[in-house]
This record gives C-alpha cells, sequence and structure tokens, in this order.
C-alpha cells in the first residue's frame, strides 16, 4: 500500500518582486503537480514593498485561488517573513521559496517521496550549480558555511537553500534570528534534537529581474550579531 501524499505551505517572502512572483508561483504550481501534490497553499509574504508586488499577488490570487498575502507592517527581513507565513500555515509541511524565483524546484518530487515514505524529518536541499553565481557569492557562502560550522561543531552543506520543515515543529522551535541565518539556527537546533536529514541537489537559475538583495554591510553585520547570539544561547 503506498503512503499518503503530504500537503504543503509554500511561503514566499517578498521584497519589491513584482516582476519576477508570477514566474516562481508557476514554478511552484508545476513543482506540486509533477510531485503529485494536490493538497497545497501559498502564502506570499510582503515585506514592504514600494513597487507593484502586492498588486502582483493580488492578479495571482484571482488566477490560481489558492495564494493568501500577508503584508509587513513594516520591513522584518527574511526570517521572520517566512516565520509569519509558517505561523498561518494550515499544511503538515512548509518551505520557503524566495520571490525571485532563482532555485528550481525540479527536487521536488524526489523530496515528496521521501517524506511520504517516512525515510526523512527534514529535506535539506544544496545547489549543485553554483558556477552560475558570482564568485564573490560563492567565496561568501563558503566562508559563512566553514565559520557556521566551525562555531557549532556541524558539517552541513549548505543551510541557505530550500528546507522542507515540519510545519509544527518550525512553530514551535522559538528561532532567536529573524533575517538570513533563520534556518541555520532552525537546522542546528533540529540536528541537536536529533531530526533525520534527507539532502536534495538543488539548481538555481539567473534572477531575471532586479538584484540580489543578499550582500550589504547591513545584511553582513546582521549575520554576526545572529551567529553571535546563536553561540551564546544555552
Amino acid at each position: 500500500m503506498s503512503s499518503p501524499v503530504p500537503s504543503f505551505s509554500f511561503i514566499v517572502p517578498a521584497l519589491n518582486e513584482e516582476k519576477n512572483l508570477p514566474a516562481a508561483i508557476a514554478e511552484i504550481v508545476s513543482a506540486a503537480r509533477a510531485g503529485g501534490v494536490s493538497d497545497y497553499e501559498i502564502i506570499v509574504v510582503d515585506d514592504g514593498s514600494t513597487d507593484g508586488t502586492v498588486a502582483a499577488v493580488e492578479q495571482l490570487c484571482a488566477r490560481y485561488g489558492n495564494i493568501t498575502l500577508m503584508c509587513n507592517e513594516t520591513r522584518r527581513g527574511v526570517g521572520k517573513s517566512f516565520l509569519a507565513g509558517a505561523a498561518i500555515a494550515r499544511k503538515e509541511y512548509c518551505l520557503i521559496v524566495p520571490g525571485d524565483n532563482e532555485f528550481d524546484l525540479g527536487f521536488f518530487s524526489r523530496a515528496v517521496a521521501t517524506l511520504a515514505g517516512g525515510e526523512a524529518d527534514f529535506i535539506v536541499t544544496h545547489v549543485v550549480n553554483s558556477g552560475l553565481r558570482p564568485c564573490h557569492r560563492r567565496v561568501i557562502s563558503f566562508l559563512y558555511l566553514g565559520l557556521f560550522n566551525f562555531l557549532f561543531g556541524t558539517r552541513f552543506r549548505y543551510t541557505n537553500g530550500i528546507v522542507i520543515y515540519p510545519a509544527a515543529w518550525i512553530r514551535s522551535a522559538k528561532l532567536l534570528s529573524g533575517g538570513y541565518t533563520f534556518q541555520s539556527e532552525a537546522l542546528l537546533k533540529a540536528h541537536r534534537e536529533g531530526k533525520r536529514f534527507a539532502h536534495a541537489g538543488m539548481n538555481i537559475r539567473p534572477r531575471a529581474h532586479g538584484r540580489s538583495k543578499i550582500f550589504s554591510f547591513g545584511v553582513l553585520a546582521e549575520v554576526l550579531a545572529s551567529l553571535a547570539r546563536i553561540k551564546r544561547a544555552p
């Protein structure tokens, strides 16, 4: 007897992604169909966009019907935006899908089968075609991951891709981080709790519109402060 297919909440943080969101939502719908997932929802969390992101989401809601729009009153960052979406998620599992549409969801079908078979508690992705990214971004990612693994005695291959979480677990996790380090902290917590991880290779694609918001002095300061808080925590 085959195992039932789980349900999923796709949480899409978006900051000025008016032009990228239609393709990101279409990617989610296609991935769900390919994975045999009929019970899913999409939660778009607008983080104070100043372009037409909200209007774009409203049009997508009318087209697809299973999209919920949340709007942060003030800019909160990607981690807090994801966690706000997870707080209202109604499905068994939830995952972050950035609104920039840089992540290819081709791995999702295999992830669904792994979870349905009870082989893992979490799915953790790593980028297999990182050569598409600029050299400085690859270097920074390498240094960040090396620092994280050194500080916490872990051996993660990647912590900032797509992670599929049990929704109830991520809602109860009480993370200290609200920015780009939130998934690193979540995975560290799950690792310490003895959760089972399955790893999946994931392709990325060039951003079609706009520029990445990851690299700035403000983000770097936030990342270092978050790592310090995590290290000091009991």
